[in-house]
């Protein structure tokens, strides 16, 4: 499985109401200006410019220019990345620690042609491609952290429990799996799971889970062979209906309306 859940280029007008996913959401914007709006602040996003969404982060989008809106489009998986290759301020920036808000500069690093090696590596699929595709993304994100200036004062990342807590949920998130299970895999009661979890990340295991189902959801409603009911059983719901209930209270659009937007969206290309 590829560290890039998902890559799309994209022109339509849509905005996008509040959501948040646990995969990293990385936007180069090659024509046109937006804002994404996170909590009560708002940041400008204009043509030449990338911007992260570290996971788990609530944002919304708003465009501010109707004319045009071309975008490339990646959701990274932070833990399948960090597998492959990890920096402590590399994880930190996907993961948020410090800086839980979106991050945007402009790009003079060579954005354009590193996403375009990605998409080549990811439609080959070949021998070593994603040895080329993490490496690629390393380079985008070191320009990032570069332009940002971001390691500076930062705090460290979460000790080794929580770390392996997050990757548990998500290799095994499409499992019944209970936070109590969770507990008893790594010898600690589920209070003190709870407790060191949120302490450390800002949210519970529980709400954890629930968003990386969601993610999954997202990225498998792109399939066009898998059935409603096929996604709801690999993301470890209960129900179709108890994963729609879900997907429409944190993306404002059911599973079902999702998906046929996606079809209208690829009709028009």
């Amino acid at each position: 499985m590829s560290c890039v859940e998902h890559f799309g280029y994209y022109d339509g007008m849509e905005d996008f109401p509040e959501h948040r996913h646990t995969s990293c959401e990385l936007l180069y914007l090659h024509e046109g200006e937006t804002s994404i709006i996170c909590g009560e602040k708002e940041f400008e996003i204009k043509s030449g410019m990338l911007y992260i969404i570290p996971s788990c982060v609530a944002h919304r989008t708003m465009i501010k220019s109707r004319d045009v809106y071309r975008r490339t489009l990646i959701f990274l998986n932070p833990w399948t990345y960090s597998r492959s290759y990890y920096s402590e301020p590399i994880y930190n920036l996907l993961m948020g620690f410090s800086v839980n808000e979106p991050i945007a500069v402009l790009d003079d690093f060579g954005c354009v042609d590193l996403l375009d090696k990605i998409r080549r590596e990811l439609s080959a699929d070949n021998l070593l491609s994603e040895d080329i595709i993490v490496s690629a993304v390393t380079e985008i994100l070191a320009g990032i952290i570069r332009k940002a200036n971001y390691i500076k004062n930062r705090s460290q990342s979460p000790g080794k429990l929580v770390y392996d807590v997050q990757r548990y949920i998500q290799e095994n998130c499409g499992s019944q799996i209970m936070i109590s299970d969770i507990a008893d895999r790594f010898y600690i009661s589920k209070y003190y799971l709870t407790h060191i979890f949120k302490e450390q990340t800002g949210m519970s295991p529980r709400k954890f889970l629930t968003y990386t189902r969601l993610s999954k959801v997202y990225n498998l409603l792109h399939e066009p062979d898998l059935k409603i009911s096929d996604i709801s059983d690999i993301c470890g719901f209960t129900s179709p209906s108890d994963m729609t209930r879900k997907f429409r209270e944190q993306y404002g659009i059911t599973p079902m309306q999702f998906r046929r937007e996606i079809n209208i969206k690829a009709r028009k290309r």
